[in-house]
């Protein structure tokens, strides 16, 4: 399934070719890896397919949603809300009517999944009758950990999407829906209906950038949960701090549960560096050059979007060596740990802190094998040769 060439994805039209009605079915409009893959497949490839944007929980009010939103309605794609109530207090059966309902009255050719809420929409949709005639589902799986906190949920949702094709962002991913599924006796999907398509980025940086004169500028952005390991973060940069004598400021961008407990201790650290945490931005892709070191202590990724941006920006990345991080990276890369030492990431980070010039520098040799791994065309052809598929061939994945 993984595409080893490029792609022209600029707008045009293959009169050989009907043009199928891709609906991206999301979480929310807002901060997440997996929806900004679905919205950029429907930008690079809006001039092979038509699209649509299901987003189960809404538009969130937020400068991140609502520049998601303008790239929508600058392509004139648009975007329809789920529901506005708790997904496990009614939100769940409230959004899948309102996703049944727009299926008959929107009819595409494909419903495109992405993570576990979208799944659990559908899923729920079929509650209040059969499928579409024709339709076809595609799931990308977009993590290596399937439904931590919906266990009960999880099993009933992969029972009636047994007939998706499913698509793994990295082969760890794909492998953690095989495990789910064994682990709960639900059986083996067939090979020919699944594949890896490997998230791809813009190649952003060209040259190495000039590092701002000052203390280091350290990074942390995602989303404020356990997987991210977020709640290291406090033991991590204290103890980093107390381990050299060099100076640094650490910068935040992020929301969720551990949001209260990061601003009470930047308010309240005595540490020597200086904290900042603030809500999430939108293109933070573009100022990633600006940072001496990016920060990733996660516990699971699928394939981080984020990282594979800081690895283009030149940005020395420190990062867990996980499934979905060190796949970004050479055989002993020497700034990955293991997920949560907090002692091995403030010893790492410390060591990147003394020598920003250098760091940059052996960063700045990651660019070119990985824009070449993880690229937009690469991807966008994987994608739009399956979505055409079975039209061509009468074919799966």
């Amino acid at each position: 399934m993984t595409s080893q060439h490029a792609v022209n994805t600029q707008p045009q039209r293959d009169p050989a070719v009907r043009r199928l009605h891709i609906m991206h079915i999301v979480h929310h409009l807002d901060l997440g890896g997996s929806e900004e893959v679905a919205l950029t497949l429907a930008e690079q490839l809006s001039g092979h397919c038509d699209f649509s944007v299901f987003a189960v929980r809404g538009i969130t009010k937020t400068p991140v949603g609502r520049a998601m939103q303008t790239r929508l309605e600058q392509l004139q794609i648009p975007v329809y809300s789920g529901t506005t109530l708790d997904m496990k207090r009614g939100g769940m059966i409230h959004a899948g009517l309102a996703l049944r309902r727009l299926l008959r009255r929107v009819r595409p050719d494909i419903v495109h999944l992405h993570t576990d809420i979208p799944d659990a929409a559908y899923a729920a949709s079929l509650l209040f009758g059969s499928e579409n005639p024709g339709l076809r589902v595609i799931r990308t799986i977009h993590n290596t950990v399937l439904w931590p906190k919906w266990v009960r949920i999880g099993q009933w949702v992969e029972r009636r999407l047994e007939h998706a094709e499913s698509v793994g962002v990295s082969p760890a991913s794909l492998e953690g829906l095989h495990d789910f599924r064994a682990r709960h006796g639900l059986g083996l999907l067939p090979e020919a209906q699944t594949g890896v398509i490997y998230n791809g980025v813009m190649e952003r940086a060209k040259a190495p950038a000039q590092r701002l004169p000052g203390p280091a500028r350290v990074l942390f952005a995602g989303r404020f949960e356990a997987q991210k390991g977020t709640d290291l973060l406090p033991a991590i940069l204290e103890r980093a701090a107390e381990l050299t004598t060099a100076a640094a400021e650490i910068q935040m961008y992020g929301q969720g549960t551990f949001a209260p407990v990061l601003h009470h201790w930047a308010e309240r650290q005595e540490g020597r560096w200086p904290v900042k945490v603030s809500p999430p931005i939108p293109q933070l892709s573009a100022l990633l050059a600006d940072y001496d070191v990016v920060l990733m202590p996660s516990r699971h990724e699928g394939l981080s979007l984020l990282g594979i941006e800081v690895v283009l920006a030149g940005t020395p990345l420190v990062a867990a060596r996980i499934n979905g991080l060190q796949e970004l990276f050479p055989p002993h890369h020497d700034l990955l740990v293991s997920a949560e030492d907090v002692e091995g990431f403030a010893r790492t980070l410390a060591r990147v802190i003394e020598a920003p010039a250098q760091y940059r520098e052996r960063a700045f040799a990651l660019i070119a094998p990985t824009a070449a791994r993880f690229s937009m065309d690469r991807m966008t052809k994987a994608y739009l040769d399956l979505y055409r598929q079975e039209v061509v061939t009468g074919g799966t994945i």
